[in-house]
C-alpha cells in the first residue's frame, strides 16, 4: 500500500492526503459513455488523472478519517475552505454543503508522494450526482448561496502551524463547455516566524451541468515572489478534465 505523503504545512501540503489511504487501481473495462446524464462511472473516468499531471504523480481515496486538520465529509461540495478554523469570521459560514439526494462518487486526490515549492500540484477532487438536473441546479444555488458569504479575507490565529496565518480569498464565475458555476481562489501566507519563503496558493473550481457537480481543488506551494497562477493552471487542466466528461 502507497501512501501520498506530504510536508506538514498549508492548504497545499493538507490537500495532499496525509490521511489518505490506498492508491486507486486502473479501471476495467471501456471507458463510460461521456454526456449527460452522467452516472458515477461516467464522472468518475472524466476527472484528473494521474498522467494529467506528469510524471511521479499518484491518486488516492479520502478514507474519510476525522482526524484531518482541516475536515469536511468526503461527500460534501466545498465552499469556503479553512473557514472553520478561523476565530474572526463575522458572519456564520460553511466551510463545505453536504447535498440531500446526491450520490457521491468519493473524494481523489492527485498528487505528488512529497509535496513542496518545487513539486507537482495537488489536485483534491469528487463530484454529486443528482437523479434529475432539477435536483442538481437547486443543489448548486444552494452551494453558491453559500459560498457567496466566503469571506475576502480571514484568519487562523491557533491551531496546527499548517493553517495559521492569513487567508485572503477573491471569487468569481466561471463557464467552460456549458459546465457553470465560481472559481474560488485562496492565498495562505504564513505568520513571519513559519515558512516566511512560501504561500499556499489554491484554487477551488466548483461547477454544474445537467445532473452533476463537480469540484476540484488545485493547490500550490509558491516561493514568496513568485506569481500565482493556479488559477491559470486548474483552468488548463479543466478543460482536459470536461473535455472528457462531454
Amino acid at each position: 500500500m502507497t501512501h501520498m505523503r506530504g510536508a506538514e504545512r498549508g492548504p497545499a501540503a493538507i490537500a495532499a492526503g496525509v490521511f489518505a489511504i490506498g492508491v486507486l487501481a486502473g479501471c476495467s473495462g471501456g471507458a463510460p459513455e461521456a454526456g449527460p446524464p452522467y452516472t458515477v462511472s461516467s464522472i468518475r473516468s472524466g476527472l484528473v488523472h494521474p498522467a494529467d499531471l506528469g510524471e511521479g504523480a499518484i491518486e488516492t481515496e479520502d478514507a474519510d478519517h476525522g482526524s484531518h486538520v482541516v475536515y469536511t465529509p468526503p461527500n460534501s461540495i466545498p465552499t469556503c475552505p479553512y473557514v472553520q478554523r478561523s476565530e474572526d469570521v463575522q458572519v456564520e459560514v460553511k466551510p463545505a454543503v453536504e447535498p440531500v439526494g446526491g450520490n457521491p462518487t468519493g473524494r481523489f486526490i492527485v498528487g505528488p508522494q512529497r509535496v513542496g515549492p518545487s513539486s507537482l500540484p495537488v489536485v483534491t477532487q469528487g463530484a454529486v450526482v443528482f437523479q434529475s438536473d432539477a435536483l442538481a441546479g437547486a443543489t448548486m444555488d444552494s452551494v453558491v448561496a453559500e459560498s457567496a458569504k466566503c469571506p475576502e479575507a480571514f484568519s487562523v490565529l491557533g491551531g496546527p502551524p499548517s493553517v495559521v496565518g492569513e487567508y485572503k480569498v477573491v471569487s468569481r464565475p466561471i463557464e467552460m463547455d456549458g459546465w457553470k458555476g465560481f472559481a474560488q481562489h485562496l492565498v495562505h501566507t504564513s505568520p513571519p516566524d513559519m515558512n516566511p519563503d512560501t504561500y499556499d496558493d489554491l484554487v477551488t473550481v466548483v461547477v454544474h451541468k445537467a445532473n452533476a457537480i463537480i469540484y476540484v481543488g488545485y493547490a500550490q506551494i509558491k516561493t514568496v515572489g513568485r506569481r500565482a497562477d493556479t488559477e491559470e493552471k486548474v483552468k488548463a487542466l479543466m478543460t482536459t478534465t470536461l473535455a472528457r466528461l462531454g
